[in-house]
């Protein structure tokens, strides 16, 4: 009975600790870990900080000067005075001014507005990275597939060439029926190239599914894999090509992005124009020093450092006169923001060419798809018949052996074409920014 429950348990752990993932799981947990995601989300940091800086530019700013010093004695008035050197006494000094502006001609909010812009500019940036990684994601997992189930095929072929080879074998030993010599070398240079593409399909599984973990952002664990078992192609049907350019220009983030920061460049012209004018402020200021070494002159008229407490508000104007700098700088952010607009009338058309490519490389791997299927049905038949006459004596073992590779071939090419399709989707998903379609299955 401790045997029966420890079995139970041990399977229990298995069942536990396996980590099977499907192709969301597998999505979901990059965009949590991949290290890519995460570098190019702290570009957000920067323009929240230019943001913040922006908000704090409104705020008052305080600025505290203290200091204290060792003081002689004096003593008198402003007609006599008597420096004493052998007394000594401390003297400090404090002075707290605030300045605050009140009107910048609009050089804040424009400061605002334009971090606000580099904010949408980084969440796109994230969500283009986002997207990308996605797609080597979808590469990853559909080439571990692909690769499982061509080993599949091929194991399927190295199986009914291993069973003829020693069929034969045994028939040419014996003298029976009409097995030649070359028949059965030809039987085991097949075999031989099954067992080659064998190891081709073993190693492009292990291959791919390492790059999948760490595509992921996960660490190598002997327990991973994934929850398909063969590669299958995706039901999604393609609309016409215009709804996938309208897509693009409603979610891809480079678009957003270009759009986002000519906004942001234009923002900042406005800023620097503001320069013009003179910033008009509140400030105020209090004053404390004492020193009790010296004696406190009460007279409002005389200037006394030593001892004196005064404090104070006024509003004020500031006007920096450097035409020929602020001209520069001006012209510098005009031509930033010209750029982007220029940027962005390339961007319209190179989006719409690059995603109407897409849709028809997918278009094309659909069809493809239909012509292999009928390829493989075709291969299937021939084999079927070669085999047939040759298991009656009237076919050639070279019938039978290139039917045998023409099916395995056929096979290739039609999971190749599904994969090519499932991937065709996955670029026409990515070049319009999305990492899926909505109603993609």
């Amino acid at each position: 009975m401790k045997t029966i429950f420890l079995l139970l348990f041990l399977l229990e752990g298995n069942f536990l600790f396996a980590q099977n993932y499907g192709l969301k799981d597998c999505l979901d947990y990059a965009y949590k870990n991949s290290p890519e995601i995460a570098e190019t989300a702290l570009n957000y940091v920067k323009y929240e900080s230019a943001k913040k800086q922006a908000q704090d530019a409104s705020n008052p700013k305080f600025s505290l000067l203290t200091y204290g010093a060792p003081m002689y004695k004096i003593t008198g008035d402003a007609f006599s005075y008597d420096r004493d050197y052998s007394v000594w006494g401390p003297y400090i000094h404090a002075k707290l001014q605030m300045t605050m502006p009140v009107f910048t001609w609009g050089k804040i909010d424009a400061y605002l507005k334009a971090a606000d812009n580099g904010i949408k500019v980084a969440e796109n940036e994230k969500l283009q990275k986002a997207n990308e990684v996605a797609y080597e994601i979808k590469k990853y997992y559909y080439s571990l597939l692909l690769a499982r189930t061509l080993k599949k095929v091929v194991e399927d072929v190295e199986k009914i060439l291993a069973e003829a080879v020693q069929k034969a074998q045994q028939m040419y030993e014996n003298g029976e029926g009409e097995v030649k010599k070359s028949d059965l070398e030809k039987l085991k240079v097949y075999l031989g190239t099954a067992e080659k593409y064998r190891h081709e399909a073993e190693k492009g599984v292990i291959m791919a599914r390492l790059a999948l973990m760490q595509k992921m952002g996960m660490k190598e664990q002997d327990n991973f894999d994934i929850r398909d078992s063969r590669l299958s192609r995706q039901p999604y049907e393609l609309r016409d090509a215009q709804y996938y350019v309208d897509l693009a220009f409603n979610h891809r983030p480079e678009w957003m992005m270009v759009r986002h920061g000519i906004r942001a460049k234009s923002l900042l012209v406005e800023a620097e124009k503001a320069d013009r004018y003179p910033v008009f402020f509140l400030a105020a200021e209090a004053s404390y020093d004492k020193a009790w070494v010296v004696k406190d002159q009460k007279n409002p008229w005389l200037n006394d450092n030593f001892n004196n407490f005064y404090g104070g508000a006024a509003i004020g104007a500031k006007f920096d006169f450097a035409p020929k700098t602020l001209n520069a700088k001006i012209r510098e952010k005009q031509a930033e923001a010209d750029q982007l607009k220029e940027k962005e009338r390339f961007a319209k058309d190179g989006i719409a060419l690059q995603v109407k490519n897409s849709y028809y490389n997918a278009k094309e791997a659909a069809d493809n798809i239909v012509s292999m299927k009928k390829a493989a049905d075709a291969a299937d038949k021939w084999v079927m018949a070669a085999g047939l006459t040759y298991g009656l004596g009237t076919g050639d073992v070279k019938d039978a052996l290139e039917g045998l590779a023409a099916r395995a071939q056929a096979q290739k090419d039609y999971y190749q074409a599904i994969f090519d399709y499932n991937m065709a989707l996955a670029e026409l998903a990515k070049n319009c920014g999305l990492d899926g379609f909505p109603d993609e299955k």
